[in-house]
């Protein structure tokens, strides 16, 4: 009971109210990154999240996911949502597209591994999303690299929409 009074009057916990999660303030573990909470996974290539006290569209950078009502589509997403939904992640930025989302790349730590996981990557790796090579030329050559081995990996694999029957590119679906 002390500590609730004490948490109450330093503006701590307000009664009958849930405590309001901060996007955590420490140096980021990756240099030109920022944290962010993720709040709600859009789909499997966008996402919500709070960067201090903004709300900002992200759209994975150098990667495209299968869109809503095409195959694959909602499994891409569910797979987002497995690996950020609720998480604090690390955003290293990129600018903006043509729809006014920051393009970014997002990193998750992953505490069995101790260590913070590329997201879109690991989305090329899962077979969830394809690499994006006409929006991809501003990355490190090795980076680009890294991001063609998984996909030739995944394909080659079958590794989830590799495994179906013809996958059809996003920018192909969309025409």
């Amino acid at each position: 009971m002390l500590f609730t009074l004490i948490r109450f009057l330093l503006g701590m916990e307000q009664p009958g109210r849930r405590p309001v999660e901060r996007v955590s303030t420490a140096v980021p573990a990756i240099p030109g990154t920022q944290p962010a909470k993720v709040l709600w996974v859009i789909d499997g290539d966008s996402v919500l999240v709070r960067m201090a006290d903004f709300e900002v569209r992200i759209r994975l950078d150098s990667i495209d996911c299968p869109e809503d009502g095409q195959q694959w589509g909602d499994i891409a997403k569910y797979g987002l949502m497995k690996l950020i939904s609720r998480r604090t992640v690390l955003v290293e930025q990129f600018g903006a597209d043509r729809h006014g989302r920051t393009l970014g790349t997002l990193y998750v730590y992953n505490k069995a591994k101790g260590q913070y996981v590329n997201v879109n990557e690991r989305m090329v790796l899962l077979g969830h999303a394809w690499v994006y090579r006409q929006y991809y030329a501003h990355l490190p050559r090795a980076r680009q690299d890294a991001l063609n081995r998984m996909e030739r990996w995944a394909s080659s694999r079958k590794v989830g929409l590799w495994g179906r029957p013809d996958p059809i590119p996003p920018w192909e679906w969309r025409r």
